[in-house]
């Protein structure tokens, strides 16, 4: 696939995150403006996270009966529409609604790229394709924040959703211009219990998407409970806080660009099994430099390696998930974007459920869910077959049976 595609998918797979974090900085101005508490405007968030779970959940699963060109344009659009509502609200409760629609047309995008992206590649090819994606979908969002705030400044909070408007509208435009119909014209001509029986049949998508969504679990745990404990516990300004945020992820960053490398030379379920091997002895090690009173010198390099590990293995798991569904991979990217962001909402609260004294309930969390990964990413090298093995580079075609 030529670079412009790859950026343009990339971009539409960053919806979710950079419609996340670019308004961040606005929720002390959002409360002031339109006359709401807190909560009320933590709630926008929570529409927006609900519409990435619902669009996940479905979209994938329709375009394995129409199509992906179709649902993209579509999904794309329903994020313009609500962003364009966002600027506009005239309160917190419309805001609201429009988060949701908003959430489920950047889900549908970021199902749909992974959908797109496994018709056009297959094996090696798939997981190193899969990579330059990440890497672009990873490094969008962490100008966002910095990005927000000075928009913030110039053009206030409804300045924000218009650059975010004008930056879906220019995406609806390229992926209009040059994303081509991947999915085969029989494909998902079967029932969708037959297309989720298969999908659930297949040993290595679940052994993957188990060892994919404990890597996202560890990776959301981090970020939910790092504020806490590092600005209330160790006593980090926001400023430092931010700057060791960008550091690791950067370290995130990097873990995508060494995996990809590696998986040009090995196996991809050798990289995946490497790289979650990696967030366990990074966990692992927290506690002990803890009780050697280690503190921060001995707490944020374990943070930015095991959040390293895990940018190495969000390609590997995905691409190991899908390689084995392409007769309905729409669904099997519903499947696993629903699966990987239902445990990332269920697992990331609970250090700060248990408390946050120190960097033992944080530490607990990511070492359970990086031993949970590792034991799937185990099993699965242990499992061979052409999942893990294949090299083969598929021309681009309409079929959807590579």
């Amino acid at each position: 696939m030529r670079a412009f595609p790859v950026l343009v998918l990339g971009l539409l797979a960053a919806l979710g995150p950079l419609s996340i974090d670019l308004y961040l900085p606005a929720f002390p101005v959002l409360r002031h403006d339109l006359d709401g508490s807190t909560a009320a405007v933590q709630l926008t968030l929570a529409g927006m996270t609900l519409g990435l779970a619902l669009g996940q959940a479905v979209v994938g699963a329709w375009s394995d009966r129409v199509g992906r060109r179709g649902p993209l344009l579509l999904s794309t659009a329903l994020h313009l529409a609500a962003t364009v509502g966002c600027a506009l609200a005239p309160s917190l409760a419309v805001l609201t609604a429009c988060r949701f629609v908003q959430g489920a047309g950047a889900a549908g995008s970021a199902v749909l790229v992974l959908a797109i992206v496994r018709d056009v590649a297959d094996g090696r090819a798939l997981v190193v394709l899969l990579s330059r994606i990440t890497l672009i979908e990873t490094v969008a969002p962490l100008l966002a924040p910095v990005a927000g705030a000075e928009l913030l400044d110039l053009a206030g909070w409804r300045g924000i959703f218009g650059v975010l408007a004008a930056g879906s509208a220019a995406l609806l435009v390229a992926a209009l211009l040059t994303v081509p119909e991947t999915a085969g014209r029989t494909a998902g001509r079967s029932p969708l219990g037959a297309r989720l029986r298969a999908v659930a049949a297949d040993r290595a998508f679940r052994l993957a998407t188990v060892s994919g969504s404990m890597t996202f679990a560890g990776v959301y745990a981090y970020v939910a409970a790092s504020p806490t404990l590092l600005q209330e516990v160790y006593g980090l300004s926001a400023r430092a806080y931010a700057v060791v945020f960008l550091a690791n992820s950067l370290g995130l960053v990097a873990g995508v660009q060494v995996s990809s490398l590696l998986t040009r030379r090995a196996r991809p379920a050798q990289v995946l099994a490497g790289c979650t091997a990696v967030t366990v002895l990074a966990a692992g090690a927290i506690v002990p430099l803890q009780w050697a009173h280690a503190g921060l010198a001995g707490l944020l390099p374990c943070l930015w390696l095991f959040v390293a590990g895990c940018g190495g293995c969000f390609a590997g798991a995905a691409g190991l998930a899908l390689h084995g569904q392409g007769a309905q991979s729409g669904t099997a990217t519903s499947v696993y974007g629903f699966a990987t962001f239902a445990v990332a909402a269920l697992v990331s609260p609970l250090a700060g459920l248990a408390g946050i004294a120190d960097a033992t309930p944080l530490a607990v969390v990511l070492l359970a869910t990086s031993i949970v990964s590792l034991a799937g990413s185990g099993r699965l090298l242990r499992s061979p077959g052409p999942q893990a093995t294949s090299a083969a580079v598929p021309p681009v075609t309409r079929s959807n049976s590579a």
